[in-house]
């Protein structure tokens, strides 16, 4: 599985209204808990629900050979406390989460920190960029290249159609997923 150029591909994942159903994790007051296997609570009973579709994206992507980072504009401590809180640390490779609208920078040190770490970095095609919102997509492109970029509720909603578009994405590209 992988199959390409580089021998993986890059699975980038925003978090607010994208891997959960809250718009600002940075806007909570943790401490977290969880109430139950898809939902926490901050301690102002603020709830946030994980999208189930997405998190099985990110297993099959990681079973498909991704290196698969979060690329979050939050408050690092919240973001991860919610990750921490849901249990999903081992989901992920990476974690890109920063307080700045900058992703095209972000996204660009973990691909030079790849290169370095594993002699090898995709071409763009084969980078996946998951996000609710369109506005962080140039400042990626600009640093990145014409990385493929799917708008999660607009392009697709289920775990299938989006394994579906990302599968098709990374063939045109020559990765065998």
């Amino acid at each position: 599985m992988g199959g390409g150029r580089c021998g993986y591909w890059v699975l980038f994942l925003d978090l607010d209204r994208t891997l959960w159903d809250h718009h600002d994790i940075s806007s909570l007051s943790p401490p977290f808990k969880r109430v139950s296997p898809t939902t926490i609570e901050d301690s102002a009973g603020v709830r946030v629900r994980l999208h189930n579709d997405v998190l099985r994206l990110v297993r099959w992507a990681r079973s498909a050979g991704a290196v698969v980072s979060t690329l979050s504009w939050n408050d690092p401590s919240k973001a991860m406390a919610a990750i921490r809180t849901f249990g999903l640390e081992e989901e992920f490779d990476y974690f890109v989460i920063e307080p700045s609208p900058d992703k095209g920078s972000a996204a660009l040190r973990l691909v030079e920190e790849l290169r370095r770490s594993r002699g090898c970095v995709p071409p763009p095609c084969a980078i996946v960029y998951i996000d609710d919102r369109d506005i962080h997509i140039d400042g990626v492109r600009e640093r990145l290249g014409d990385v493929a970029f799917l708008m999660i509720w607009r392009d697709f909603s289920t775990f299938e159609e989006g394994r579906r578009l990302v599968s098709e994405r990374l063939r045109s590209c020559g990765y065998s997923v």
